[in-house]
């Protein structure tokens, strides 16, 4: 027993330092933590760690091929067409977002080399006997808003071919007795129209995963592959109130949380030229609801611009992130502070969310709401969505066929933080 202690005491000041370490995190701190322990956050700036201890709750690092898969319990593809989680995006005519998630999900998302790969594909004639749903509806006419790689205006219909893409999150609704309730990671999954309410049923596997005020939120992410214009990159949180109180006037009861929204809005050679270059930008904010202000303002700039530009995001590996207490949000790029809100802070659930999403350029058409064509012969593609115009150009249909457009994803991680 005497022959260890030496040991005991040489080992109690290396714990120690350690400990001290975790507590508030340097860049170099956290990296030399992070080797020897579980992850740490990127954190550099002190003020916002609240001398708090960060302790690992969410782990996706998608070092496996299972790691989108439900036995995992991190993540439920989205398909948009089940049940009450069907959601708006795509199914209803005149919205303005213009892709597809039900189909094609080996190549719209993989896992490849240890990273999530999620891409675009083009659906169109070379499928043998393929319909576009499109045709007939608002986005079937010819193309009418030139892309500099195009054709001839007019050459293009739009309503020949579908844009898919993918839609992931860790949370999802089932309805019970005419009630929604969330789906259980335990629930057994019947075959789309077998479920109408059994008990410990779904029509979709779900690892119920859900988040709370004190979490700091992280995604470890690669846009050099992103080519297609206004076909967006997205990691957020959406609150899981199932009594639909979310975005009223109280933003305590719940709001959408970007914690970034990307995409390249202009072609690289023009955006390369204007300073700053547009298609650096990463839109931080919290917003959505029936609140004064509307949306987050950005406390750390005299503008309060949410619009980052952060140059050289299109290069190489970013951590980006989100510090969430019950006082403030604060969003990180690479672990500086860039945005912080202290007025919109919601204080319910919220779930995650990482998706690709793609613009029609629906145009805002009866004042109020920016979503839906409401005028007789208005066209797509104008103006709308994030930056980026219409996401369905004969231009991104090419790069998309050639396999020009991924996002990469290492991975998605969330510490609370312990006071």
């Amino acid at each position: 027993m005497n022959s260890m202690q030496p040991v005991t005491r040489l080992l109690l000041p290396v714990l120690l330092i350690g400990l001290l370490k975790a507590l508030c995190p340097t860049a170099s701190q956290a990296a030399e933590v992070a080797t020897s322990q579980a992850p740490a956050p990127a954190l550099n700036e002190s003020e916002y760690c609240q001398g708090g201890e960060f302790a690992l709750v969410f782990d996706s690092n998608f070092a496996k091929a299972t790691g989108t898969q439900p036995e995992t319990r991190h993540w439920r593809r989205e398909s948009m067409g089940k049940s009450v989680n069907a959601g708006q995006h795509r199914m209803s005519p005149g919205r303005r977002h213009t892709a597809w998630y039900d189909k094609f999900h080996e190549k719209t998302s993989y896992i490849r080399d240890g990273v999530l790969v999620q891409r675009g594909f083009i659906a169109d004639e070379d499928i043998p006997g393929f319909v576009s749903r499109d045709q007939g509806g608002p986005r079937d006419h010819a193309y009418d808003d030139p892309d500099p790689r195009d054709a001839a205006k007019g050459t293009v219909n739009l309503g020949d071919f579908e844009f898919h893409t993918s839609w992931f999150t860790t949370y999802a609704l089932k309805a019970v007795d005419g009630a929604l309730v969330p789906v259980q990671a335990e629930d057994k999954v019947l075959p789309h129209g077998k479920y109408w309410g059994q008990p410990g049923m779904s029509d979709t596997p779900s690892p119920n995963i859900t988040f709370s005020p004190g979490t700091f939120f992280e995604i470890e992410v690669n846009f050099e592959g992103m080519q297609a214009l206004a076909h967006r990159h997205s990691f957020w949180l959406m609150p899981t109130a199932t009594e639909f109180v979310a975005y009223d006037e109280d933003p305590a009861n719940g709001l959408e949380i970007d914690i970034y929204e990307h995409e390249l809005t202009l072609e690289p050679e023009l955006a390369e030229s204007l300073t700053p270059n547009p298609n650096d930008m990463l839109l931080m904010k919290c917003l959505g609801g029936a609140t004064t202000p509307h949306a987050t303002e950005n406390e750390l700039v005299p503008d309060l611009n949410t619009n980052i530009n952060v140059p050289g995001i299109n290069v190489g590996w970013h951590k980006i992130g989100l510090l969430w207490t019950h006082d403030q949000l604060v969003w990180f790029v690479d672990g500086v502070a860039k945005v912080r809100d202290t007025q919109l802070v919601p204080q319910v659930g919220m779930y995650l969310i990482i998706s690709r999403e793609a613009n029609t350029g629906a145009l805002r058409s009866d004042g109020n709401n920016a979503h839906n064509l409401l005028v007789d012969g208005e066209k797509i593609p104008s103006d709308a969505g994030l930056w980026g115009r219409n996401a369905m150009t004969p231009g991104n249909r090419e790069l998309v066929k050639a396999g020009k457009d991924d996002v990469k994803v290492r991975s998605v991680r969330a510490w609370k933080v312990l006071q």
